[in-house]
């Protein structure tokens, strides 16, 4: 029998292994040379894992926390998280042994006109069972199938890394736009102050006849014009701490009048870091533990071709009377070794491992570009950082020039060698500069924050 078996099974196996080669490994693309120069050897933190606590500001700290707890796109990766856990214990659960109990209780009553003349026509039955069941999994499929659940779990874990880091980013970045609004607005109202103590010593200089009309209409057109562009500000500083509500979870309400915060705190990033960081970006984990995944349905599928083995058994008592139920010799049994195997399938199997195939082949190509696009990601935003930093010493030396054009300005207007407008020109270069190094000073914070999501940090 043994011999018989193995000689209808052995042809049998040898054309599915033929015809299922294993799948391809996954291959990492190239570091790019021009990145590789600038990283060393250490996959070393360049922030702690709270990162937003390196702009030293207490409100960012609050609005991430609350952020994290009440966002809820963040609610929705968790509950897809917990489903993906529940699916792995289904699949794992396959691997099991299978135990099902059963109880009855049963009363007929025969025709006396059939079958045995002097059986009872009325007869009762009671029965309590325990149904087995296991299929041994020989070529690994079910195997395959549990680890794949494990690897989605890791997937849906990932995904969720990945939008908790977006989110935060987001939540920084707007944060600190809406600070760098304030810190212009802050500029325009001390500008507009200033405005009305000269409208108001032009209009005395005017009438005594030390000053044009001309003096006082030009401060007045300069305060009218920062008085627009401070309500423009403010309307957009209003929208900011609208989307910050949305991220925060929050019901957008009107944004309170805050002081003017203080100067801009942006944390050194090591002029070097190490592309290992990417390893652990959310993203790039997401898509290789979905290429992972995608690599075990591939063998389960393969695994498909070859013959399954399934043990089954029953274990209980039978009797028609109750008190004859538990008695050893109601006692019944059975157990059945059955073993299946494809033959003629219509080419569904096949159709099943191509498919698997070529959702891995996707995957792999999902994962190759995940890490293409972290690549560009890390190499714009140390880019734009090394940028930012030219042009904020540029716009630093800018503004002293401009401070000190402003003050020769007015020097020369007391003195009567210009006119007025000369002043104005340097008042509104002065404007110019300070609001071009504030927007300078949030491009690099908001540089930074590109950099830490970039290179994955929590």
């Amino acid at each position: 029998m043994r011999r018989t078996l193995l000689t209808l099974t052995l042809p049998i196996l040898i054309m599915a292994g033929c015809s299922t080669p294993p799948p391809e490994p996954l291959h990492t693309p190239p570091v790019p040379a021009t990145m590789s120069t600038n990283t060393i050897d250490s996959a070393a933190r360049p922030l702690p894992a709270a990162w937003w606590t390196a702009f030293g500001d207490p409100e960012l700290d609050r609005l991430v926390e609350q952020a994290r707890n009440e966002n809820r796109d963040l609610w929705q990766a968790a509950a897809r998280l917990e489903a993906s856990q529940a699916q792995a214990k289904i699949a794992g659960a396959e691997s099991s042994l299978q135990v099902t109990g059963s109880a009855g209780a049963g009363r007929q009553r025969s025709s006396q006109n059939t079958g045995v003349p002097m059986a009872k026509p009325l007869q009762n039955q009671f029965s309590g069972e325990l149904q087995f069941s296991y299929e041994v999994d020989l070529w690994g499929r079910i195997r395959a199938t549990r680890e794949a659940a494990l690897k989605n779990v890791e997937l849906t874990a990932a995904e969720r890394a990945a939008a908790e880091t977006t989110l935060l980013a987001e939540v920084a970045k707007q944060h600190l736009g809406r600070l760098s609004l304030q810190r212009e607005a802050a500029v325009l109202e001390q500008q507009i102050a200033t405005y009305t103590e000269t409208e108001a010593i032009q209009s005395v200089r005017t009438e005594a006849g030390f000053a044009s009309e001309l003096d006082l209409q030009l401060v007045r057109i300069e305060k009218a014009t920062r008085e627009g562009e401070l309500a423009q500000l403010r309307e957009s500083e209003q929208a900011l701490a609208h989307s910050l509500a949305l991220l925060c979870g929050r019901v957008p309400e009107p944004a309170a009048t805050n002081p003017a915060p203080g100067a801009a705190v942006t944390p050194e990033i090591p002029p070097s870091l190490s592309l290992a960081l990417l390893e652990g970006r959310p993203d790039v984990a997401a898509k290789r533990a979905g290429w992972e995944a995608s690599f075990q349905l591939v063998q389960a599928a393969r695994a498909e071709f070859y013959p399954s083995l399934r043990l089954s058994g029953t274990l209980g008592y039978e009797a028609t009377r109750t008190q004859d139920l538990l008695d050893w010799q109601s006692r019944l049994w059975s157990l059945v070794a059955g073993l299946t195997t494809p033959v003629l399938d219509g080419g569904r199997l096949k159709g099943s491992l191509a498919l698997e195939r070529a959702h891995l082949r996707e995957a792999a190509a999902a994962y190759e570009a995940v890490v293409l696009t972290a690549y560009r990601e890390v190499a714009d935003a140390l880019n734009t950082l090394h940028s930012v930093v030219l042009q904020q010493a540029a716009a630093e030396r800018g503004l002293e020039a401009s401070k000190r054009a402003l003050v020769l300005s007015r020097e020369r207007y007391e003195k009567g060698f210009v006119t007025y407008l000369e002043v104005v020109v340097s008042d509104r270069s002065l404007l110019a500069a300070q609001r071009t190094l504030i927007q300078i000073q949030v491009r690099r914070q908001t540089a930074t924050v590109d950099l830490i999501r970039a290179l994955g940090l929590p």
